[in-house]
């Protein structure tokens, strides 16, 4: 994952959290990576760098800080978006046509 996709993801995580000073942001960068980690170990294919795996591991980290002391579930919308892009990365591999070898 490349610093300009963690930078953003760090910007648009302390703007919905409301937060504008960088006190925490070690904290922050850390969890945003390792929700990154997390979900390409679920099977989310995360090397695009688009718009939609920014806001992915935006929406997951922000799940996981502010539930991270309660036992509380994925939210149904997050299971879906993770869902439809595992899916997503299974049918693109089972689309690609075999070459003969000769």
């Amino acid at each position: 994952m490349s610093e300009q996709f963690l930078q953003t993801c760090l910007s648009l995580f302390k703007l919905d959290l409301g937060i504008t000073h960088n006190l925490r942001d070690v904290l922050f960068l850390n969890l945003l990576n390792s929700s990154s980690i997390e979900l390409t170990k679920i099977g989310v294919d995360l090397s695009k760098e688009t718009a939609e795996d920014i806001q992915l591991v935006v929406d997951y980290s922000l799940w996981m800080y502010r539930k991270r002391q309660e036992d509380v579930g994925l939210p149904r919308n997050l299971q879906f978006k993770i869902h439809n892009r595992v899916i997503q990365k299974v049918g693109e591999t089972n689309a690609k046509p075999e070459t003969e070898s000769e």
